[in-house]
């Protein structure tokens, strides 16, 4: 039960209710296509946290910062999708080298080697908050600029909680890394707990308002 894994499950049940029961919105509007290419990214970063080798670490880093252009209307879904994708294949292939081998393919010295496996995750998590700070501080307040490829999402509850909920888990995570308990109070578990309840909490909200 820690953050990372949350992010894992978070993303994998983005993906299949996008697939599953939300299909039907995206066939009536594409522009909910970035609710493809998003979960992708968190599976990535989830996976990463379970993996610790600096090439696969530093992809998923690369591939969370990928929130900045997709949710910038910079890309329409297909490409968004194809793009992450491409990474996340990236990372597996990685993943699948990496085992196999004695030393890592990227094997700094000890103090660069040190710091990167220390930092790469939190630069993930903060690729992923990117999503929360340009929903509320970009798209927010200059939605029209972005209807080319992405919808009007600001009078959807579920969404808006989610991404307020967001910023609280890339905390537990970022803390996580470092600190395992403050007194009695496990991080890595409550990390976990957050995580679930950002996909329960808006599903509630769907039920109940529609």
């Amino acid at each position: 039960m820690t953050s990372g894994n949350g992010i894992l499950i978070l993303g994998v049940l983005w993906l299949l209710f996008w697939i599953g029961p939300a299909f039907s919105l995206f066939e009536e509007d594409s522009r909910w296509g970035h609710n493809y290419a998003i979960p992708i990214l968190f599976i990535t970063v989830g996976l990463a946290y379970n993996v610790n080798k600096i090439s696969c670490q530093l992809t998923a880093a690369i591939a969370s910062f990928l929130t900045i252009p997709i949710l910038m209307d910079f890309w329409p879904w297909d490409l968004s999708t194809i793009i992450a994708s491409i990474f996340l294949g990236i990372f597996l292939l990685l993943y699948l080298i990496e085992r196999k081998r004695k030393t890592e393919l990227i094997n700094p010295k000890k103090r660069l080697k040190a710091w990167l496996k220390m930092h790469l995750m939190t630069l993930a998590y903060f690729g992923l908050v990117h999503m929360t700070f340009i929903f509320f501080f970009v798209r927010w307040t200059n939605s029209s600029e972005f209807e080319n490829y992405l919808p009007y999402e600001f009078e959807d509850y579920d969404t808006i909680m989610f991404n307020a909920m967001l910023p609280v888990l890339t905390v537990f995570a970022i803390m996580e890394r470092f600190v395992k308990k403050i007194g009695r109070f496990p991080v890595p578990k409550a990390g976990f707990i957050w995580s679930i309840l950002m996909i329960i909490v808006p599903l509630l909200i769907i039920g109940i308002l529609g």
